[in-house]
C-alpha cells in the first residue's frame, strides 16, 4: 500500500511540474535561444544558418557607415552586429506568454515581422527596398530538443 501512496505523490509532483514549472522552463528556453540568434547572426534550427550580410558594412554600398540621422559615416554601424541596432530594442522585445493551448513567442517591434520573414517596405516613404528575411524566431529542432532533455532529466528526478 505504500508504494501506491508512494506513486500517488510521484504522479502529483508531476502533475505539478506539467502545470507550473514545465511552461516557464519552454518560455525562458525559447527566449533564450531566440536571442541567441543575435549574438551568432544567424538561426539554428538544426544548425546555424547565417543572416546574409548588411550593406552598412560593405565598403562599396551607398549605405557603408549608414546611421539614421547623421550624414556621417559610423565606424560603430560598420562592425555592428547584425540586427542589434544601438539600442538592442528588437532582441529585448522578445517575451513568451502562456495561453490556455500553449505558449506563445512574440517579439514586440513593429519591424520584427518584416526582419524575421522579409518582405518590401519603403525607406524614408520613398523607394520601394527588398528586406532580406533575417529569421531570429521559428520552430528549431535545436531548441525541442534542448526542452525535451530538460523535462526527461526533470521526469527522471521526480520519478527516482
Amino acid at each position: 500500500m505504500a508504494d501506491f501512496k508512494n506513486i500517488d505523490k510521484k504522479i502529483a509532483n508531476l502533475e505539478r511540474y506539467i502545470r507550473t514549472e514545465l511552461p516557464t522552463i519552454i518560455g525562458v528556453e525559447g527566449v533564450n535561444h531566440f536571442k541567441e540568434s543575435f549574438q551568432n547572426e544567424g538561426f539554428t534550427d538544426r544548425n546555424l544558418q547565417k543572416w546574409p550580410q548588411v550593406k552598412r558594412r560593405t565598403a562599396t554600398s551607398p549605405w557603408y557607415g549608414f546611421k539614421y540621422g547623421s550624414n556621417k559615416i559610423s565606424n560603430a554601424a560598420t562592425s555592428r552586429k547584425i540586427l542589434t541596432g544601438e539600442s538592442g530594442a528588437l532582441a529585448d522585445s522578445i517575451r513568451w506568454k502562456l495561453y490556455a493551448n500553449g505558449i506563445r513567442f512574440i517579439a514586440a517591434t513593429k519591424y520584427a515581422k518584416i526582419q524575421n520573414e522579409g518582405g518590401e517596405v519603403k525607406v524614408f516613404g520613398r523607394a520601394t527596398k527588398r528586406i532580406p528575411a533575417r529569421k531570429f524566431m521559428g520552430d528549431s529542432e535545436k531548441l525541442r530538443k534542448r526542452i525535451v532533455d530538460i523535462v526527461i532529466k526533470d521526469f527522471k528526478r521526480i520519478m527516482k
